[in-house]
C-alpha cells in the first residue's frame, strides 16, 4: 500500500510540474555605435555575429536610435513588436496577434516621443527611453518576451548626459517565456 502512495504522488508531481516565475534580466551596454546592426537573441540572452543577420536566430537589433526586430520585409524571423502604454510589471500576457513587422516604415519607429526615447536637446542633448513603454516582442522564432528601455548610454548613469556619457550603449531589462507560451510571468 505505501508504495503504491509512493507512485501515485510522484505522478502526480509530474504531471501538474510547478513551474518557476520567470526572471526579468537586465542586459547591459548593448554596443549599438557599429556600422551594422548589432543582433541580440533573447534565447541566448546575448548579442549574435553579423554571419546570423539572414537568420531567425535573432530577435532584436540595434544601430545608433534605430531598433529594428526579426520579422516582415526583408527578415527571416516571424517576429513583431507591440508597443504598450503601461508598467513593465503590468504586462504578464502576450497578445497573440497585433504585432507590427519591419516593412518600408519601422516597427519600432525613430525619432523623439516616437517609439522608444526622447531627445531632450540643449544643454545636455540627452537621450532618455520614454517611461511607461513596454515592448511585447513575438520573436524571430516565433516565442514571447517582453522588453524595456533603461539606457542609451554606457554604464546606464543615473542622470546621463549626452556631451560627456558615451552613447548608443543600449541598457535593456526583459523577460523571455522558452517554453513558447504567451504568459510573461
Amino acid at each position: 500500500m505505501l508504495s503504491f502512495i509512493a507512485l501515485y504522488s510522484c505522478t502526480e508531481e509530474t504531471k501538474n510540474p510547478v513551474k518557476p516565475p520567470l526572471t526579468a534580466v537586465i542586459e547591459q551596454d548593448i554596443n549599438a555605435s557599429h556600422a551594422n546592426y548589432q543582433y541580440y537573441s533573447f534565447a541566448t540572452g546575448d548579442t549574435l555575429p553579423f554571419a546570423d543577420s539572414s537568420t531567425a536566430n535573432w530577435d532584436i537589433a540595434f544601430k545608433g536610435t534605430s531598433v529594428i526586430v526579426n520579422g516582415g520585409t526583408g527578415k527571416a524571423g516571424v517576429g513583431g513588436v507591440i508597443i504598450m502604454d503601461t508598467l513593465f510589471s503590468e504586462v504578464t500576457e502576450a497578445p497573440t496577434a497585433g504585432y507590427v513587422q519591419e516593412s518600408a516604415s519601422a516597427a519600432i519607429p525613430t525619432g523623439s516621443n516616437n517609439g522608444w526615447y526622447n531627445y531632450a536637446g540643449p544643454p545636455n542633448h540627452t537621450i532618455t527611453p520614454l517611461a511607461g513603454k513596454v515592448f511585447v516582442i513575438k520573436t524571430g522564432a516565433g516565442k514571447y518576451a517582453k522588453m524595456e528601455f533603461i539606457s542609451y548610454y554606457k554604464g546606464a548613469p543615473a542622470t546621463p548626459n549626452g556631451l560627456l556619457d558615451i552613447s548608443k550603449y543600449y541598457t535593456i531589462r526583459f523577460v523571455y517565456q522558452a517554453d513558447g507560451s504567451t504568459s510573461l510571468k
